[in-house]
């Protein structure tokens, strides 16, 4: 029976990644849950983090697996190298629902009590691989929160309270279905009144319109890895931006993706001079993503410049193997394997906020996206949020998808329109309730228009932080352990 436990522990995590982008299939992650919850309600704490463990490593293996092809892609690992990485990935993320389920089999006898005690603990584990080592916040149970009840949550709470209202009910069905013709039926209505609430919370507008709309056109180039690096085809980059831009060179907002031009910005000013003065319309603002150095010269940096007023932000969350090397020490002869061509770039330390056309701003490049912090940094001045991201290094994955989907948190979080612009795609119009008003198709060379309506006003998330999440975690736990000393007296 132990073994089949297990294998239902690994089908759990299969199935849940299916709840997430491109699949979107959130019934497929609520089912997913709900099975972990069933192989983790008996057994021993040895057993409960296999079983932890086993979860983590089919939801990972099928949720990150594209890390493969960023590795052996873009930074030319071999194959062996770049599948022991990804391996290597998964197993570490698994770590984290292991000891979940582990601690909560230690700490509480088996039942309901166990389940809502591992739902706590795992929705902390969650919050904890964002932010051990840098954090990787990548593919999150609250992303399934999307296009479903849950996400009524997510601008009242954030995405980590939001995966904790989802763990919860998946657990009390669980309880439920363990004796269904009895008192447990009690477990159910507490996971459908979660449910119901969240879909009650889901009309709420939690800001209004400032302003008026300002039209915009997204450059989506559908420029591939290897030739974005290629030093003779950058006349060619050049000239695609300009045909595209050509097209759109009235609309008064345009966005080019990130680090549009693989140049560092000193060294292609004449290009944006061009650009500006000779393409663009007297009244049009062009922000793009460059390499850039500080004004004192002394970083250099990935960032975002306003190329009407020269205003930048410098990317804050540098992206781990790509742009940046940890543990450099350590890791050297793997390293010496890889081609990282953007190691040397420094990390800033200012507000993701510029001024667009006379309004404030929030900026997220690429990886920041997955990070709810970085958005709210920018909020309450923020009228609107631009992401823009490189997502080649993806490939054909789930990659790009996930990380579109992460942007409509961002958006659902703050309650703010987002604009979203990728060289491959998927470039995006979002709504200040995360839902997506268009979007390019990936892997297609396009222009996006539309407008965004600039936004006033905050979310209870936004103004409190994680702080609602602590309180109902340690809440939901502090009952958990009353109800495990009243049973043992």
């Amino acid at each position: 029976m132990s073994g089949w436990g297990h294998v239902g522990a690994l089908a759990a995590g299969v199935i849940a990644s299916f709840g997430l982008a491109p699949y979107s299939l959130r019934p497929m992650l609520w089912a997913g849950l709900i099975l972990l919850f069933w192989v983790l309600r008996s057994g021993t704490a040895g057993t409960a983090a296999k079983r932890g463990g086993l979860f983590g490593l089919g939801y990972f293996s099928c949720g990150v697996y594209w890390i493969y092809d960023s590795l052996y892609l873009y930074a030319e690992a071999p194959a062996w190298l770049s599948v022991g990485m990804a391996a290597a990935l998964a197993v570490y993320l698994s770590l984290y629902p292991m000891l979940a389920a582990a601690l909560a089999a230690r700490l509480f006898p088996e039942g309901a009590g166990r389940l809502t005690g591992a739902a706590v603990l795992i929705a902390a584990a969650e919050w904890a691989r964002g932010m051990v080592l840098g954090g990787f916040p990548w593919v999150l149970i609250g992303q399934g929160s999307l296009d479903s009840p849950w996400a009524g949550y997510l601008p009242l709470l954030g995405v980590h309270a939001t995966g904790l209202m989802l763990l919860l009910s998946a657990a009390w069905v669980a309880a439920w279905l363990r004796r269904p013709i009895s008192r447990h039926i009690a477990w159910l209505g507490a996971a459908a009144l979660v449910a119901a609430t969240g879909e009650a919370l889901r009309p709420i507008v939690w800001s209004t319109p400032s302003g008026e709309p300002v039209a915009v056109a997204l450059i989506q180039p559908n420029l591939s890895q290897e030739m974005r690096w290629k030093p003779d085809l950058v006349n060619t980059i050049k000239r695609t931006y300009r045909d595209l831009t050509r097209q759109v060179a009235n609309v008064p907002l345009i966005v080019w993706p990130e680090a549009a031009i693989p140049k560092y910005l000193h060294n292609i000013e004449p290009f944006y001079r061009e650009i500006t003065s000779q393409v663009l319309g007297a009244e049009t603002t062009l922000v793009a993503g460059a390499f850039y150095r500080d004004r004192d010269r002394s970083s250099l940096r990935n960032g975002l410049v306003n190329f009407k007023t020269d205003q930048r932000y410098g990317k804050r969350q540098l992206v781990p193997f790509g742009e940046f090397t940890p543990l450099a020490d350590w890791l050297g002869p793997l390293y010496a394997r890889m081609n990282i061509r953007m190691q040397k770039l420094k990390p800033s330390r200012n507000r993701p906020l510029v001024q667009v056309r006379n309004r404030p701003v929030g900026v997220m490049i690429c990886y920041e996206s997955i990070y709810p912090e970085i958005a709210r940094q920018s909020l309450p001045d923020a009228a609107y949020l631009i992401n823009i991201s490189n997502d080649t290094w993806f490939g054909n994955t789930r990659g790009p998808w996930q990380h579109l989907e992460a942007s409509r948190l961002r958006a659902a979080e703050t309650s703010r329109e987002l604009l979203r612009a990728s060289t491959i795609g998927v470039s995006a119009f979002l709504g200040a309730d995360g839902s997506i008003r268009a979007a390019a198709p990936l892997f297609t060379q396009t222009i996006l228009e539309g407008e965004v309506q600039p936004r006033a006003g905050i979310t209870p998330y936004v103004r409190f932080g994680e702080w609602p999440f602590a309180v109902l975690s340690l809440l939901a736990f502090a009952l958990c352990l009353l109800a495990t000393r009243k049973h043992g007296a």
